[in-house]
């Protein structure tokens, strides 16, 4: 077992995007330092440009957080660093300007975001070997994770999943997302799952470490105790700040 209850992915509450609101933007430099500065495990999102740069941004359009139309991995940096998040000077951080950040203060558990892949999953694994930081990846899409086995097997790896189907999705991605049936192939060594479903992963589970996502109430935080190893929150401050 790779994540003993010491790990970071168990000991403290994951802040989703950074710690954001109150003006501060989600996925921002801000909202990344904040989190830093308290020592919280931070959550992010990362697409892959046209020119392979690593970028944190949560949605796959750009139109609510930027009011620019298009796939963001259709853009190159120069075109997304044009771009303000959400009407203020924050810019769309590089995955290089969090590890800044992050590094010797806060562990990162990085997003890989369904996108065409084209080096994508290696560019993420080409960064992060020499990141000196803590850090685990995690991801919807099966076969970025089992990329991942494969090429850096040291890195802490875990499956997302969920049991809202999104409309745009056909059966057998629903059915993926919904019923993890690629873990005994990929072999994560967590599941990070939203808090509602998690009765559908109860034969999933085995020894493997739990999260869930995305806590949004504390009382929903209290309720969560003693039925999963860590939450990943956002919208108020947990019991540790």
């Amino acid at each position: 077992m790779r994540i003993d209850d010491n790990h970071w992915l168990k000991s403290k509450p994951i802040a989703h995007r950074g710690l954001w609101g109150n003006k501060v933007v989600e996925n921002s430099l801000t909202a990344y330092e904040k989190a830093a500065i308290q020592g919280l495990p931070i959550e992010i999102d990362l697409y892959m440009t046209t020119d392979k740069e690593l970028v944190t941004f949560h949605d796959k359009t750009l139109n609510r957080m930027t009011g620019e139309n298009g796939f963001i991995y259709e853009k190159s940096l120069a075109e997304l660093k044009s771009l303000s998040l959400g009407g203020t000077a924050e810019k769309i951080p590089t995955l290089n300007e969090v590890l800044e950040i992050a590094k010797d203060r806060s562990p990162l558990l990085i997003e890989l975001k369904n996108q065409p892949n084209d080096g994508y999953v290696d560019q993420v694994i080409k960064i992060l070997n020499d990141y000196k930081g803590e850090f685990a990846v995690q991801s919807f899409n099966p076969f970025f994770i089992n990329r991942i086995r494969k090429v850096a097997p040291q890195f802490i790896r875990g499956i997302l999943g969920t049991h809202q189907h999104a409309k745009e999705e056909n059966f057998l991605t629903r059915y993926v997302l919904k019923h993890l049936p690629f873990n005994g192939i990929i072999k994560p060594d967590f599941i990070s799952y939203d808090y509602e479903g998690l009765k559908y992963i109860e034969k999933k589970r085995g020894d493997l470490t739990v999260l869930c996502w995305t806590v949004t109430e504390k009382s929903v935080a209290e309720n969560l105790k003693g039925k999963v190893d860590n939450i990943i929150f956002e919208n108020f401050l947990p019991d540790c700040l």
